[in-house]
């Protein structure tokens, strides 16, 4: 199988001209789950934050559906990238700042209704979570603290429901499919949650 950066673009959807290395590209989410993301999560505040939102692909799909997105992360190339890609979609919406989201001081600056967390370190084709993560349940204590209840967590196909289960009491565990592919999982905490325990998600 061709995992080169034209075969990930191509076999994703992306706009050919988008910015960012192979390993950014792969870690990525495809637009398919963005987008049903987007319109799940909408209704629920006019502004959004993607903590840790790499080259801003996700970010493009939840522009429309609110007034203003902010994205998060501490590498300033990927943010670079993200600048590149979000004028190349004409996104005039967007904020982004470059901080590290175990600093409080850069959550605390954030001001939005509703917070995506993609997990960083990860990709669907191999790979595990970074030792250099922050410990997921004390990073959504943070976020709770100083910005919402209401979070949605990017997480890796290798993260099980009894693993969740150890670190949150009421949440939903939606396991994303992609054209019969177990993708990864998407974690909803706080008013997000629509169904308890565990749901499945097909997409084309």
């Amino acid at each position: 199988m061709n995992n080169s950066r034209d075969a990930i673009i191509q076999k994703r959807g992306y706009d050919k001209l988008i910015h960012g290395d192979k390993l950014s590209l792969e870690i990525a989410s495809y637009p398919a789950v963005s987008q049903y993301l987007a319109q799940r999560l909408s209704g629920n505040g006019d502004i959004l934050c993607e903590l840790c939102c790499g080259i801003g692909i996700s970010l493009m799909e939840f522009s429309p559906y609110f007034r203003k997105v902010i994205g998060v992360d501490n590498d300033i190339a990927v943010i670079q990238d993200a600048e590149k890609n979000l004028a190349l979609a004409d996104i005039q919406n967007c904020e982004l700042t470059v901080g590290d989201v175990r600093d409080e001081a850069v959550l605390s600056a954030v001001n939005a209704n509703i917070v995506v967390y993609d997990i960083p370190h990860w990709s669907s084709h191999g790979g595990t979570v970074s030792e250099k993560n922050p410990k997921l349940d004390k990073l959504i204590e943070s976020i709770r603290a100083t910005i919402t209840n209401a979070i949605a967590i990017y997480a890796p196909p290798h993260m099980t429901y009894e693993d969740v289960v150890e670190l949150f009491d009421d949440f939903e565990y939606q396991q994303v499919w992609i054209a019969n592919r177990y993708d990864r999982n998407i974690i909803y905490l706080g008013p997000l949650v629509e169904h308890n325990g565990v749901t499945k998600l097909q997409l084309k």
